[in-house]
């Protein structure tokens, strides 16, 4: 008899915890939904016009990407530190479903009911900054007319957004997140591996 080592899914699916990965994603929306009010309040008064363009980027993509990676090495753990590809992707899609569902309806309120002036003041802001860099790097006017009217557009937007524009938004993140949901399974996948007898 000879002894080979295979990866068995067996017994995964009770693994998966429906509860933890709600968890997991009411954290993770509750600090995505406080990164993305922090870039608006601090692109508000930056003056790098580099830095107006990088923050959201940098804090909103970056850091939420390093902390989903975090979480979903975390939900594995807690999920008994090894799990297929199929219960990981169920489990962080979850995670990040429930993440972006939060995060969007909190800034949506926030932005619309209870500081409905903030996006004005980013938007007025950023146009500002980027008049000055361009005059200062010799943009010619039409392209700065050009900028100006797009930003324009962002401003008389505000305030005006439906609830179907806010659904199909939130149905397009959804979709990216799926995508970073099969990324992160690919990375965080552990299968338990067993011995199985064969005969020689």
């Amino acid at each position: 008899m000879a002894d080979s080592i295979n990866p068995s899914n067996a017994g995964f699916d009770a693994v998966f915890d429906k509860k933890k990965s709600i968890i997991y994603g009411i954290i993770l929306g509750v600090i995505s939904f406080v990164l993305g009010l922090l870039v608006l309040f601090i692109v508000k008064d930056l003056a790098s016009f580099w830095g107006v363009m990088s923050m959201s980027f940098v804090v909103n993509t970056g850091v939420f990407v390093f902390i989903s990676a975090v979480l979903s090495f975390s939900l594995r753990k807690a999920n008994g530190g090894y799990w297929s590809f199929s219960i990981a992707l169920k489990s962080i899609f979850m995670m990040l479903a429930i993440s972006t569902i939060i995060s969007t309806i909190g800034t949506q309120l926030y932005v619309n009911f209870i500081n409905p002036t903030l996006q004005e003041k980013v938007v007025t802001h950023t146009i500002n900054v980027t008049i000055e860099y361009m005059e200062k790097n010799n943009i010619p006017d039409e392209i700065i007319d050009s900028k100006i009217a797009e930003l324009e557009k962002q401003v008389d937007s505000i305030g005006k957004i439906t609830f179907g524009q806010i659904f199909k938004g939130l149905a397009i993140t959804l979709l990216f997140q799926f995508v970073f949901a099969l990324l992160l399974s690919a990375l965080t996948k552990r299968e338990k591996l067993v011995f199985k007898q064969e005969p020689n």
